[in-house]
């Protein structure tokens, strides 16, 4: 059964009344998979080729197969009716070896060959689509603590799925872009204690971040304070410690 994950009263219910001065915040990971099959050095493409070959032959009667002799049924068919035979004694070759060469020559496997984007227009350069499309990408933004992933807090009987839509949905720069969150319960947790002079100030303890991963599910971001980030890209951007909570559950 899914259980739904109401972290900012499920603190408060689990963990006693000291922990109702924490700050329960959702953070959504946003990933965009890859668009485009990278290139494939020549020598793995051989290899690979060359294993399915094997594969090919070594199977009993495949869909090829199947297909190559359906085909040679035809071009008999149509040689004998191009060709007859002249009399009783004459039996011509219809089909010889090197038509069945021909006919059993596989054909390069698409699969093989290293897919590249298609040409667009202008109006199309800044679709999130062709942003490293041979990788994954994470979306991060600005705030007024430097770049991180887009959050919210989480409201009193709200659920830490609603405020990582909310986080995305309600941003400022948000221009159409959806997201679908991959599943109701967080990825990892990173928690940030206040000094006890801070402490004293807000009377909160500190915050606690729960990640939630989620989908990119077409649209995009406006303006300058968002970016999308390969994983190798996010260290040079969001904090250290912030990135070591996450860094495992990202491809």
């Amino acid at each position: 059964m899914r259980r739904s994950c109401n972290l900012a009263t499920d603190v408060i219910r689990i963990l006693g009344a000291r922990q109702l001065s924490w700050l329960v915040q959702s953070s959504v990971i946003v990933e965009r998979h890859p668009q485009y099959q990278p290139a494939v050095e020549p020598l793995v493409a051989k290899y690979q080729q060359m294993k399915a070959t094997i594969k090919n032959e070594r199977s009993v009667y495949n869909d090829f197969e199947l297909a190559a002799e359906s085909k040679k049924d035809e071009i008999i068919k149509e040689r004998k009716q191009k060709f007859p035979p002249k009399n009783k004694y004459d039996l011509p070759q219809y089909f010889s070896s090197a038509d069945e060469k021909a006919l059993m020559d596989p054909v390069q496997n698409d699969d093989y060959l290293p897919l590249k984007p298609q040409g667009t227009s202008n109006e199309d350069k800044q679709s999130v689509h062709l942003i490293k499309p041979y990788s994954s990408v994470f979306l991060i933004v600005k705030s007024d603590d430097g770049w991180t992933f887009p959050h919210k807090m989480v409201e009193t009987e709200k659920s830490l799925e609603e405020a990582a839509v909310a986080a995305v949905e309600s941003h400022p720069s948000n221009q159409n872009l959806k997201l679908q969150v991959s599943s109701g319960l967080p990825i990892s947790v990173h928690v940030n204690k206040y000094s006890n002079k801070y402490q004293d100030h807000t009377n909160r303890t500190g915050v606690k971040t729960f990640f939630m991963k989620s989908k990119y599910n077409g649209g995009n971001f406006t303006g300058e304070s968002f970016r999308w980030c390969t994983k190798s890209e996010l260290k040079d951007f969001v904090p250290k410690d912030v990135l070591k909570c996450v860094e495992p559950c990202l491809k």
